[in-house]
């Protein structure tokens, strides 16, 4: 069973980052955003082997729709005919971009793994424990999805609250900005 998990873990690594690099470098923004869509659900498989099924319908649901529907109204209300001038794939700034991001990874893991000497003093630095039997049989039982609405409930509920009050301010605020201005009568 491992080597068939395996397996669909690297079809599903494959896929992600195949998809990912054409959501980076389509020309096309509906291609882009199709590539998109496909590593978001790529992802969602991803949560399916780690028998993760809140989080795989959660990223289905909020990227792999939300998301998506969101970017693709952001695109029709703000696209002009200018806009092939943005694509900047092979442009020297996207070189510097990509050296910016490369050189502050490396400075975060040296700063995080205390000048790389902690790889050799613990070389399992970012390996978690494993979960304890009682825990494993209970997800084997009922899934995820009680045990994290049971939390979101109970124990998470000011802050899932505050969250839900924070989004209904973005989406009131998005409705006003995208409110066209009525020009009044002469």
């Amino acid at each position: 069973m491992e080597v068939l998990q395996l397996l669909f873990f690297g079809m599903f690594a494959l896929v992600i980052v195949v998809s990912a690099l054409g959501a980076v470098f389509c020309k096309n923004i509906v291609h882009s955003i199709v590539s998109l869509v496909i590593t978001f659900l790529s992802i969602s498989g991803i949560f399916v082997l780690l028998n993760a099924d809140f989080l795989a319908i959660s990223q289905i649901i909020i990227y792999a729709v939300g998301i998506t529907i969101l970017l693709v109204f952001s695109i029709m209300f703000t696209t002009t005919k200018d806009d092939n001038n943005l694509w900047i794939a092979f442009k020297p700034r996207t070189l510097l971009a990509f050296v910016v991001a490369g050189s502050l990874f490396i400075l975060l893991m040296f700063n995080i793994t205390d000048k790389f000497t902690d790889f050799n003093k613990n070389p399992k630095l970012f390996i978690t424990k494993a979960p304890k039997e009682s825990t494993v049989k209970t997800l084997k039982e009922q899934g995820t999805t009680p045990i994290i609405g049971k939390q979101l409930l109970t124990t998470y509920v000011l802050p899932f609250e505050v969250l839900s009050i924070l989004l209904l301010g973005v989406v009131i605020g998005a409705a006003v900005i995208a409110k066209k201005e009525e020009i009044p009568p002469c």
